[in-house]
């Protein structure tokens, strides 16, 4: 694939491939993109809650396409009747989320937090885990957020995503945005200057908390924030401000976004909200 100008020329193969450089100039060129990429940013800081178990046993990346695919396999591959650990750890390893020991923790540490339960279906020997009410909740809210900012593009679309019933949103459309990722949509391709960040604690959050605000913040202001010490913290900035996309403010002991770090965000996001709107696109019942 070549030939493709403006905004669409900056993005990988699997990602023109799988939403077309039409539709990526047409979202980044649409009046209300800046507004949804703030948008989608205030959500990620609001969410953020800080657990161990959660954003340490698997990155954000990690954690967040995990859930993605245990509820397709429950809802779509099973029809509703749970999954196993090896289906996940399958799905995990093929799609290079992370290996098969963190995918079992990961499992573990989410029957621990009752975010899943475990199930069992008749004449069948393996276990089999369910998601319970409590994670599709928490699944809902962040997905509610996002489709709060993709209202700044698309405002019916978001309107009819947050009106969409349990077994639509966790089936048909969870199903379509999993077959993203199983063609090759890796999200960090579209935006790599976030890679290295996304890996730490706590890094990406941070990062994107920066273009939420008007102003510089202090360091120790973002270590209470998203729950890690100053030293973490700085670590994490400093790296950003060598990666030109933080800058510090050494009389505040604080640091602010740099010119550089919105496009490499509005990138980043451009690829969440084109998944997304295909996602509800082809999850929908036709005619809905």
């Amino acid at each position: 694939m070549g030939g493709e100008s403006g905004p669409a020329a900056s993005f990988p193969e699997p990602v023109l491939r799988l939403f077309g450089a039409e539709a990526i100039n047409e979202l980044m060129a649409a009046p209300g993109f800046p507004d949804a990429v703030r948008a989608a940013a205030a959500n990620a800081v609001r969410l953020y809650d800080g657990s161990w178990i959660r954003n340490r046993l698997l990155n954000d990346r990690g954690r967040l396409l995990a859930v993605l695919l245990l509820l397709d396999l429950h809802f779509t591959e099973s029809g509703g009747t749970g999954f196993t650990g090896a289906q996940l750890r399958r799905e995990v390893v093929a799609l290079d989320v992370c290996s098969a020991g963190r995918a079992t923790a990961f499992l573990a540490a989410l029957r621990f937090k009752r975010l899943l339960a475990d199930g069992t279906v008749s004449g069948r020997k393996e276990r089999r885990l369910i998601p319970t009410a409590a994670l599709l909740q928490t699944h809902r809210e962040r997905w509610n957020g996002m489709f709060a900012a993709i209202a700044h593009i698309d405002a019916p679309a978001a309107e009819a995503a947050r009106a969409l019933p349990d077994d639509l949103l966790f089936g048909p459309c969870t199903h379509a945005m999993a077959a993203c990722f199983r063609q090759g949509l890796r999200v960090f391709a579209a935006a790599p200057e976030l890679q290295d960040l996304a890996e730490r604690d706590a890094g990406l959050v941070m990062l994107v908390s920066l273009i939420t605000r008007d102003g510089p913040v202090s360091v120790s202001q973002l270590a209470r924030r998203f729950h890690v010490s100053r030293a973490h913290a700085a670590n994490v900035l400093q790296r950003a401000e060598t990666q030109g996309l933080a800058c510090s403010e050494p009389g505040l002991n604080g640091y602010r976004a740099s010119p550089a770090l919105q496009p490499v965000l509005m990138r980043f996001y451009a690829v969440i909200f084109l998944t997304f709107l295909t996602a509800l696109s082809e999850g929908r019942p036709r005619g809905g």
